[in-house]
């Protein structure tokens, strides 16, 4: 049997790599302040987030809908093994919504290949999963094999990122109050990580090109520990931004390094300013 991907919107992968390899995306919910729903990435694009969040637009998120992760998975499980990766189980509701309706489809069809993963990463992180993921595929091996790399692989992830104002996180409950007060009073810029799938503080760094530039020491201090595909992430491609990217590709090449802005879903959550690098460690 074939294996279909699946990934929801929180992936954040650049359209010509879903097109590509035949990836479906599953959009994520979107509402604005007067509860107007949006899908991430169909009627609601990164950009336009973006702009009105500037603009003092104040917006939150949801799980994709069930007739959406119902729909698609019914479609890829047809003939073929289906392996739908999911946005960390710690974020986000997805990946247990759609167990519950694996097992509404199981009920129908008890020999439906369908595999849900928590990948227990957010945007690229799950992309760079998604690639080493793929290169295995091309290499044939069997889905079982895929599988348990596809776990050791989750355990090996890391992510590097920062922004310049907590607040989008706070308003998601992702992380706590205290440290939005850091961050607003005292221009502390922190670079968090995403650790057993959930954000975490790094280190504390006073101003956004501070916490830059000590995102490429770290970059330098792991380069020899990547392993292929490096992911980067912004919420505005800025000159700044241009320049962290350029500077990240004299550290560890171009030639593996993806890049897009924040979908809507995950845009939400991290505003404007997020910056962030997604690899995967040997």
């Amino acid at each position: 049997m074939k294996l279909k991907l699946i990934v929801d919107s929180s992936a954040d992968l650049p359209t010509e790599i879903l097109k590509k390899y035949d990836i479906s995306v599953i959009p994520l919910r979107v509402y604005d302040q007067f509860d107007k729903e949006y899908l991430d990435g169909v009627n609601l694009k990164a950009h336009e987030l973006m702009e009105r969040m500037k603009n003092g637009e104040n917006f939150t998120s949801s799980l994709p809908s069930y007739d959406a992760i119902y729909q698609t998975l019914v479609a890829s499980s047809a003939e073929q093994n289906c392996v739908y990766l999911t946005c960390s189980g710690d974020l986000s509701g997805t990946y247990n919504f759609a167990q519950l309706v694996k097992l509404d489809i199981m009920e129908n069809n008890p020999n439906a290949s369908i595999h849900i993963i928590d990948t227990r990463s957010v945007s690229l992180g799950i992309g760079v999963l998604v690639m080493e993921l793929i290169e295995s595929i091309n290499n044939e091996e069997p889905i079982e094999n895929l599988l348990n790399e596809l776990n050791n692989n989750i355990n090996k992830i890391q992510h590097i990122f920062t922004i310049e104002d907590l607040q989008y996180l706070i308003r998601g409950g992702r992380v706590g109050k205290f440290a939005g007060f850091l961050g607003g009073m005292l221009n502390i810029n922190p670079i968090m990580e995403v650790s057993e799938g959930k954000f975490k503080p790094l280190e504390k760094v006073r101003g956004r090109k501070k916490a830059i530039n000590r995102m490429l020491e770290l970059m330098k201090i792991r380069k020899d520990e990547l392993k292929r595909t490096v992911g980067v992430v912004y919420g505005v491609k800025d000159v700044s931004t241009e320049q962290f990217i350029k500077q990240l590709q004299d550290i560890i090449g171009s030639e593996n390094i993806i890049e897009n802005s924040v979908g809507a879903a995950v845009g939400v959550h991290t505003g404007p300013s997020a910056l962030g690098i997604f690899f995967l460690s040997k």
